[in-house]
């Protein structure tokens, strides 16, 4: 009998094991990702960014950031609605999400706002990546709800790298945020990484 007890109490106690550890994985996918798109959300980028600097700082390995932007947002959800901006925002999460390798980091910074953190990548390899997930994005056809338009949406996203552009975090995001808005100024639908040179 005794024998009985000890193995019910032991397989009660497991059960309460699983059901914590449960329970801890999902308060942690919680806090660090985004609610709409399950990518990862801005307090998490900014904590792994800051991890993956030092770790590029401490191997001397180039570390690239891309702040990725959709254009034209606010326009698609005032023809289009609220749903459907959120249906595009889906899309283009699930687009970054499988362009990019397990060991990248891919969030959502806010609004129509994407970061990514490329460990081991110097600009020119990010550049030629996001520069296909561009391609990928503008050639899409993303079907919206209710009366299952379709629309094509581009993106525009600026690229820095460490350690040519920047030595901290805040002036590596900073210098991508910048080429980014420099994307949206020459047209959209562009990828800016490094300083443009103009042939004479």
């Amino acid at each position: 009998m005794a024998g009985v007890c000890e193995l019910i109490m032991m397989l009660t106690a497991s059960a309460l094991s699983i059901a914590l550890v449960s329970r801890s994985q999902r308060l942690l996918q919680l806090a660090t990702s985004d609610s709409l798109t399950g990518l990862f959300n801005r307090g998490y980028v900014d904590d792994r960014l800051t991890m993956e600097l030092s770790r590029a700082r401490r191997y001397g390995k180039p570390l690239s950031l891309a702040v990725v932007d959709a254009d034209h947002f606010k326009v698609l959800n005032d023809t289009h609605g609220h749903a459907a901006g959120d249906v595009v925002l889906k899309k283009l999460a699930g687009l970054l999400r499988n362009s990019f390798r397990q060991s990248d980091t891919t969030g959502r910074y806010g609004g129509e706002e994407f970061v990514l953190i490329l460990p081991e990548t110097d600009l020119e390899t990010a550049r030629r990546k996001v520069e296909t997930l561009r391609e990928t994005i503008s050639a899409t056809p993303i079907v919206l709800p209710e009366r299952k338009d379709l629309v094509r949406v581009t993106i525009s996203a600026g690229l820095a790298s460490f350690p040519e552009d920047a030595e901290d975090a805040a002036e590596l995001f900073a210098a991508a945020d910048e080429r980014m808005f420099q994307a949206k100024r020459e047209g959209r639908n562009r990828v800016v990484a490094g300083v443009e040179v103009a042939v004479a």
